[in-house]
């Protein structure tokens, strides 16, 4: 008699009210035996924040009784802001799910672990990464989140699919507001696949991207957000994906990309043809001719939008803008030691942040959009 389980992830999770479901969304829940989000960060109440670039995020004391009470029951944690309220923090809000219920972050055997679940008599393992950030486990910390480029990832996957059925890996990671993934991170997932991955999920850009079938096997590039209590003007800030995976005797045999927005504290489905629309939009820019141009375009914008800006405030704000003059900014500035040494890793050290910059600067020296 043939097995069938369905699977449900949805992407980013920062809680300040509990969430109310729609009724189409409750059924999607009840449907599934595994109900996974990313828990983007640590419960309010423990820790103190740390030194780093960027936002400091944390949610709603009672964030993980309410994920629970909604019908989670797979936690990841590895992302950029798990660690954002130090090692205290991240470990108390381990320490408030179920210990079995969580990948991903922690001590470092117990974030780069592998959580099993045999249903049915399949057996399942489940494993969660990110990229570089404040708080990957790099070799500079005891307590963080699993990095997805560690030099043990590829192991520890063969190593984990020999002992399932099926292998799940998600992985936190993308380009802010980019909605294709950059080609290096294809790149990366496609190693991550043929190591024995048999399911890729990512998440992190806080915009939805496409799916493609890598040999016959799904990577969902990006959920974008399910529920992100925290301020943004982006049109798409509150629209993401609940991903339904089906399988049957253990194989994939279907996924369903449904589209969520979050409306006040509802979260609701898009009607079938709407989200069509936007999915058919998003796989056309993954697998048409143009993409790759398309992603250089785009880093060129962001580059003037946002990394430039990075790049000046690193240095103390210079105003040449150029290759060469950012060059010989930051030569100026490290021998006079005015240098925000954060930021500077955060332009040089998170993976996407130098890959984008690196397309940018390769397009701009060619003369295409010219400051």
């Amino acid at each position: 008699m043939s097995i069938s389980h369905k699977l449900l992830f949805v992407g980013d999770v920062v809680l300040h009210s509990k969430p109310q479901f729609s009724t189409e969304i409750q059924q999607l829940f009840r449907a599934s035996i595994m109900r996974c989000c990313n828990v983007e960060a640590p419960l309010q109440g423990a820790g103190k924040s740390v030194d780093k670039t960027g936002p400091l995020v944390y949610q709603a004391a009672r964030a993980a009784e309410w994920l629970q009470e909604l019908g989670f029951n797979l936690f990841a944690l590895a992302n950029n802001h798990i660690h954002d309220y130090g090692d205290e923090g991240l470990l108390a809000t381990r320490n408030s799910f179920p210990l079995d219920s969580i990948v991903g972050a922690g001590r470092e055997e117990d974030a780069y672990g592998m959580c099993a679940k045999t249903i049915d008599g399949i057996k399942y393992g489940f494993v969660a990464y990110g990229e570089n950030g404040y708080g990957a486990l790099n070799g500079d910390r005891n307590v963080g989140y699993a990095w997805v480029n560690h030099p043990r990832v590829d192991r520890d996957i063969a190593r984990f699919k020999a002992q399932v059925d099926v292998l799940i890996v998600q992985v936190h990671a993308g380009v802010e507001m980019l909605d294709v993934p950059l080609p290096e991170w294809r790149k990366r997932f496609y190693e991550i696949m043929d190591q024995g991955a048999d399911i890729l999920i990512a998440h992190h850009p806080h915009v939805l991207q496409g799916i493609e079938l890598y040999k016959d096997k799904p990577i969902c590039y990006s959920l974008g957000n399910f529920y992100f209590e925290y301020p943004s003007d982006h049109p798409q800030w509150n629209i993401g994906g609940l991903l339904e995976i089906e399988l049957k005797d253990a194989k994939f045999h279907h996924c369903n990309l449904h589209v969520v927005e979050k409306k006040d504290v509802s979260v609701v489905l898009w009607d079938k043809e709407r989200a069509n629309t936007l999915l058919e939009r998003l796989n056309d820019k993954l697998s048409g001719s143009t993409y790759e141009q398309y992603v250089d375009r785009e880093a060129v914008t962001l580059w003037k939008k946002h990394h430039a800006q990075y790049y000046a405030k690193a240095v103390n704000g210079m105003v040449d803008y150029s290759f060469k003059g950012i060059l010989k900014s930051i030569k100026r500035m490290v021998s006079s030691r005015k240098v925000d040494y954060n930021m500077m890793w955060h332009n040089l050290c998170i993976e996407s942040n130098l890959w984008l910059v690196k397309r940018a600067i390769h397009r701009l020296k060619k003369g295409h959009d010219t400051p």
